[in-house]
């Protein structure tokens, strides 16, 4: 598959140059043209690392809804000027009509990459310089390496800004900041989510007023870990679109190493005292081969809105809901204990559930207890989600 090359144009006349932007097409080079000085520059301000290389013409305007006639060579100077400042540095290239550009010396000091406009010969050579010139940038290797997953980073898929994102973590090596590299995997993370909502595969509510990363994942994968079907913000989606094993299993990692690397935890102890990137990068790998699972499901055309909306209590067994006594309340520490009244196990109370609802000792309680994945022993415990009813006396 031939690589392309996204090169940003600023030509005043570029609508009336179609041969040249089909030409560039053939060869393998993309041309996003803009007319004027500010409207090129703003786009390449935002979005540097989109690009491989610009392309000026000598005289363009400086505003895009200019009149002909105000065309101006001090405008290119500028855009010089505004290119040297940006993080990402471009050769520059000119393909002009103007005698007195690509003939005066003085001009060709200040802009050496000069080539005749409407001579197919300097046209083929300035196509060749562009590439050769693009593919030594250090982002475009990576882009071009990693083709499969920046052709997702679009406004059909999970959008532009995901791009910039991958570029930043791809370039990371050996030292890294954690907070910052975790907090960048939560954000594409995301963007992936809003594009599964976009295409009618998750639901508003995982989205909307903000991104609910647990739960998204939790209803895209479809099941817990021991093969349950599972409800989140009172929908269950239908197995037909259940991600597929590998993909389910990779994206509940992800999330579980994000979720905790981007605060303080167990993740955090890890990486600071080892020292290493691996942990990070495994992420980053399982997270591009999701990306690329993503735009194959959705260009098979899934089906939509493939959920039901539930009563999540109506789904509890009766090993989920349970009647008893708080007990061992540890003041101090703030957490207890619930004593079924069925003389199965006592579950801990986690402190905020204690003091959310002002529990104390020997209080009548009726509760959700749920599983959960005890990190530092590797093991299933089980723990009080939430109270449901509280007896008014102790």
């Amino acid at each position: 598959m031939e690589n392309i090359y996204n090169i940003l144009w600023i030509d005043d006349e570029h609508e009336s140059l179609g041969g040249t932007k089909a030409r560039a097409r053939r060869n393998g080079i993309k041309l996003i043209a803009y007319k004027s000085l500010n409207g090129g520059m703003s786009e390449l301000e935002r979005n540097y690392a989109h690009y491989d290389g610009v392309l000026l013409d000598a005289k363009f305007f400086e505003n895009e809804d200019d009149i002909s006639g105000t065309e101006d060579t001090y405008n290119i100077h500028r855009a010089k000027e505004q290119l040297l400042q940006l993080k990402k540095k471009f050769e520059i290239f000119v393909l002009t009509g103007q005698a007195e550009a690509y003939e005066d010396n003085t001009f060709k000091k200040a802009f050496t990459k000069v080539y005749k406009k409407g001579s197919d010969s300097e046209t083929d050579r300035l196509f060749n310089d562009i590439k050769e010139a693009a593919s030594k940038q250090a982002d475009t290797q990576l882009r071009h390496l990693h083709k499969r997953v920046f052709d997702v980073c679009t406004d059909r898929y999970i959008g532009d800004m995901a791009a910039q994102d991958l570029l930043n973590l791809l370039s990371i090596n050996q030292e890294f900041d954690i907070n910052t590299q975790f907090n960048t995997y939560r954000k594409i993370i995301e963007d992936l989510f809003l594009a599964f909502n976009k295409y009618q595969l998750l639901p508003n509510e995982f989205v909307y007023p903000s991104v609910a990363i647990n739960p998204a994942s939790k209803f895209l994968c479809g099941k817990d870990s021991w093969g349950n079907m599972v409800v989140e913000k009172n929908y269950q989606h239908g197995v037909e679109t259940h991600l597929p094993p590998k993909i389910a299993a990779m994206l509940k990692y992800v999330v579980t190493v994000t979720q905790e690397g981007s605060h303080r935890s167990e993740v955090d102890t890890y990486v600071s005292e080892l020292k290493t990137p691996y942990l990070a990068h495994s992420i980053l790998f399982q997270l591009m081969d999701i990306i690329v699972w993503f735009k194959l499901h959705v260009d098979a055309g899934p089906e939509t809105e493939n959920w039901t909306k539930v009563n999540e209590d109506d789904q509890k067994s009766e090993d989920d809901i349970k009647i008893g006594i708080v007990i061992n309340h540890d003041a101090n520490k703030g957490y207890a204990f619930f004593k079924p009244e069925d003389g199965t196990d006592n579950v801990f109370i986690p402190s905020n559930v204690v003091s959310e609802n002002n529990l104390e000792e020997g209080n009548t309680v009726k509760v959700e207890i749920e599983r959960y994945h005890y990190a530092r022993l590797n093991e299933i415990r089980k723990r009080v989600k939430k109270i449901i009813e509280k007896a008014e006396y102790a």
